[in-house]
């Protein structure tokens, strides 16, 4: 028995806690090949679908009737009959518009002297256009055989049956001169094809009509007019006040009942002195 009188300490002795449950381990990372793998599997899918789809679109458009050739229509041809451009382009109709090489096409066009420029184009589900440019011819050149040139001095074609001959002939250049110089002559040819233009818009034309523009070997230029074949050398420009002077020397030879069979006009050091060689 404990003494009433004695003080006793209890110890109050707190029970343990309870250990703590064990932490769970954190979880793996997912793993990225699958959506990797379902990635590359729809990418697959969509691209195969799309090529089979195009495939199945493109079999359509080449073998469908709707899309053969009905029509072929063709603007700017004057020169050319619509049907010869056709024929030259090589397009048939009932052909797939679609398999058609409209480059070909345009190169067998252009092949053609008198067509500058073509374009082709589908106008679906059945029309091709074919637009052409064509050459205008504004001189006859002797250049060995005569040959057609146009207003920029391009010889483009030699001269056939039914070709334009009512036009100004240049004479003086020869075959060579083409082949070592191209540039130059066509520069040349410009003068005297602009040459020829003013003198047929003046008053000698009505008096003389311009029978030829000849080119010398130093590229100076003469004008041969009316039946007498009178020379009028001019050289270079200006043209217009050369030829305004040889109106007025015209004039004072009718005066006199005189005829020329030369009138220099190509003195550029004294323009205002001319020479007359009588006949």
């Amino acid at each position: 028995m404990t003494p009433s009188n004695r003080r006793v300490r209890e110890l109050l002795v707190e029970p343990p806690e309870p250990a703590s449950p064990p932490l769970p381990a954190p979880p793996s990372p997912p793993s990225r090949v699958l959506p990797v793998l379902r990635t590359a599997f729809g990418v697959i899918l969509v691209a195969g679908v799309s090529v089979a789809v195009a495939w199945v679109a493109r079999r359509h458009v080449m073998t469908s009737s709707r899309f053969a050739v009905s029509h072929v229509e063709v603007d700017g041809a004057e020169r050319r009959t619509p049907e010869t451009v056709v024929a030259e382009s090589g397009i048939a109709v009932g052909a797939n518009v679609f398999s058609l090489d409209l480059d070909a096409a345009r190169a067998r066009v252009l092949a053609d002297p008198w067509i500058a420029e073509a374009t082709l184009a589908r106008r679906l589900p059945g029309t091709i256009f074919v637009q052409v440019v064509e050459r205008r011819p504004a001189a006859l050149v002797a250049l060995g055989d005569t040959f057609l040139a146009t207003a920029e001095g391009e010889p483009f074609k030699k001269l056939e049956p039914g070709d334009p001959v009512d036009l100004p002939f240049v004479t003086g250049l020869r075959p060579e001169n083409l082949t070592d110089d191209r540039e130059g002559v066509f520069r040349t040819l410009r003068r005297a094809i602009d040459l020829a233009a003013e003198y047929e818009r003046g008053p000698l034309e009505r008096r003389a009509p311009l029978e030829e523009v000849h080119v010398g070997a130093d590229g100076a230029l003469t004008v041969v007019v009316g039946h007498g074949g009178t020379q009028l050398v001019v050289g270079g420009p200006p043209f217009r006040r050369k030829l305004d002077q040889a109106a007025r020397v015209f004039a004072e030879l009718d005066k006199r009942g005189a005829r020329a069979d030369a009138i220099m006009l190509d003195n550029d050091a004294r323009p205002e002195r001319v020479v007359v060689r009588m006949r």
